[in-house]
């Protein structure tokens, strides 16, 4: 009898490190997005008098982007970026979660994904610092921290 021989490769199972914190990134900017919705456009409460005057007076004002383009008023202008923005801040992390899920070859160190999410909560970051409250702040600064830790810490893009 001879001895049989397993050829039977050991498994290397991936590290689950990687794909929990960009998704946990995914999470603190896909609550900055849903929040802003929520709070702005859905569940927000009648104005002060002194924005009022502002929303009044941006009803009454209109403006063209382009050259004889379509006329819009200030106000639908501001809305309009404001709900686009916040729909844009609750579905690219929507995205980049199921990409990731999706191909997780995406979450490799300094791929081009990466970069992308690290620029998108990055300059999230870097806006609410300018213009936002601290809890703004706080939720996009640990979203680029999340996203950079897989950047710069993630696993090397297979060569097979």
């Amino acid at each position: 009898m001879t001895a049989m021989t397993s050829t039977i490769q050991p498994r290397t199972t991936a590290a689950r490190w990687p794909i929990r914190v960009h998704c946990a990134g995914a999470v603190f900017l896909g609550v900055i997005g849903f929040g802003h919705e929520l709070a702005l456009h859905i569940f927000n409460g009648a104005d002060v008098a002194g924005e009022e005057v502002i929303n009044e007076l941006s009803r009454n004002t209109t403006t063209a982007l382009f050259e004889g383009g379509r006329e819009v008023t200030v106000f639908g202008l501001n809305t309009g970026y404001s709900v686009g923005m916040g729909l844009f801040g609750f579905l690219f992390p929507m995205l980049a979660v199921v990409a990731a899920r999706t191909a997780p070859g995406l979450i490799a160190r300094w791929s081009l994904f990466n970069w992308i999410c690290v620029a998108a909560a990055g300059g999230t970051f870097w806006i609410s610092c300018l213009y936002f409250p601290e809890l703004i702040v706080t939720f996009a600064g640990l979203s680029t921290l999340c996203y950079a830790a897989v950047l710069v810490a993630g696993p090397r893009p297979s060569t097979e």
